[in-house]
Order: C-alpha cells, then structure tokens, then sequence
C-alpha cells in the first residue's frame, strides 16, 4: 500500500512536471470556473438563491465532485500507457495501476473539499454534522471511478480512440447531470426519474445533501440502492475485462 501511496504522490507531481507553475495547475482551472460562474451567474443574471443558499454555492456543491469524476476517469483512461514500465514488469500487479490514478486525483479533491467548506464559512453557513457524509460521498467516486477505469484502461491499450469517445461522454454527461440547473424547477417528475440513473446525479445532490439540504444518504434508500447496484456492476464488467485482457497489455503498450 505504501508503494501505492508513493506512485499517487509521484503522478501528481509528474503530470505537470513541464509546467512552469508544476502542480499549481491541478487547482487554477477548477478555482477560474467557480469564479466564472460566480460573477456570471450570481452577479451579472443575479441567479435567485437555491433552497437557502446562494447559487455560487448551490453550484460549487456539485461542481467539485463532478471535477473529481471527471480527474479520475480521463487520467485513468490512458493509465496504462502511462505506466507501461510497470505494466511490462512480470511482478507488479497491474490491477493497481488504476488505484494510482483515483489516489491521484483524491489527493486534490481533499483540496477542493476544503475550499468548499470554507466557502460556506465565508458565506456564513456553519458546518453541521451532514457534512461530514462528504466522505461517504467521495468513497462513492472512488467506487464508480475505479471500475470505469478498469474498463476503459483495458479497452484504451486497444483502442486508441477511447479517449476522445470519454471527452464527449463526459460532455454530455455534465449536462444531464444536475449542476448548472435545478432539476426540481426545470423538468417533470418523469424525466427526473429517468435522469435519476445516472450515477453521478447521486454523488452531486449527495454533497449538496450534505452542505445544503441537510439530509442523510440513508433517506434517499432507492437511488442509493440504485447507484450501488450499477457501480457493482460496472466494478464485475471493469475486473472482468480488465483480467481477460491483461496478458496482452505488455505486447501492446
């Protein structure tokens, strides 16, 4: 676990080993967007409060664990390729590349989970014991981003295409997921059932649960259920594709 740990550390660092700012980058783009979005949406449209809270934070509750999925799947795709020395060595387990990458990208969401917080503080809203189900909520990304990039990491080493294909899914993924707009104003009770599938409309009405709303995970039980059914199910697909290609990975990366 300690080799794990060491090899998350060192992607951070060389993934913007080149750059003259070095990991500084991992944290301006996302910081940029929330500020974007604060002056354009609450100070230009003056968008009306959600619920009790502004709509900076209403969004930034979403936003930050989207940015995490989003992390974890697009480095995970290629991961392989990445760590092609590793992948070609007959002792390492390749299996725990994929857990590099998640680590990877946990360290940084412990960031912008802080950077949350503290937003609420500065706006006035104390911290209640429901925050503290962020953890539960980034274990729950964890969970789906480890079997997705078990899955993908496989299919990638074969086709070469797959990172442009994840780049539009993400795309339209962030638009069915409920983070610019309101899903309880914006669309009927059936569409919103339908939405409801999709695993990271839990993660993100899940954090802002947790900040917002104030609702523990155990009373929503059916999309609960619901989104650990799928993520086992992805996990079995993931492992299982993942273990049937393994040997071919070396003669490919």
């Amino acid at each position: 676990m300690n080799t794990i740990l060491q090899l998350a550390k060192n992607d951070i660092r060389s993934r913007y080993s080149n750059s003259l700012l070095g990991i500084v980058w991992a944290f301006v783009m996302p910081l940029v967007t929330i500020l974007v979005f604060w002056y354009v949406f609450q100070r230009g449209f003056k968008n009306l409060p959600v619920g009790d809270a502004p709509y900076i934070l209403w969004f930034s509750a979403a936003y930050i664990p989207w940015i995490f999925f989003v992390d974890v799947v697009t480095q995970g795709c290629n991961c392989l390729v990445e760590y092609s020395f590793l992948v070609k060595k007959i002792k390492f387990d390749v299996g725990r590349i994929p857990i590099i990458k998640v680590l990877s990208a946990l360290f940084v969401h412990a960031f912008f989970v802080v950077f949350l917080l503290v937003m609420f503080l500065v706006y006035g809203y104390g911290l209640t014991p429901y925050a503290l189900q962020i953890i539960y909520y980034s274990f729950s990304v964890c969970a789906l981003g480890l079997g997705l990039t078990w899955l993908l990491a496989a299919v990638t080493v074969f086709f070469k295409d797959m990172n442009a294909l994840v780049n539009v899914l993400i795309q339209i993924g962030f638009w069915i997921t409920p983070i610019l707009w309101n899903e309880d104003t914006m669309v009927d009770l059936s569409v919103r059932k339908v939405l409801s599938v999709n695993p990271m409309h839990y993660i993100v009405n899940g954090y802002r649960d947790s900040m917002i709303f104030h609702r523990w995970f155990w009373e929503n039980p059916g999309e609960t259920i619901t989104f650990w059914v799928i993520t086992l199910l992805i996990w079995i697909l993931g492992r299982v594709v993942f273990r049937r290609l393994s040997p071919f990975f070396a003669d490919e990366v």
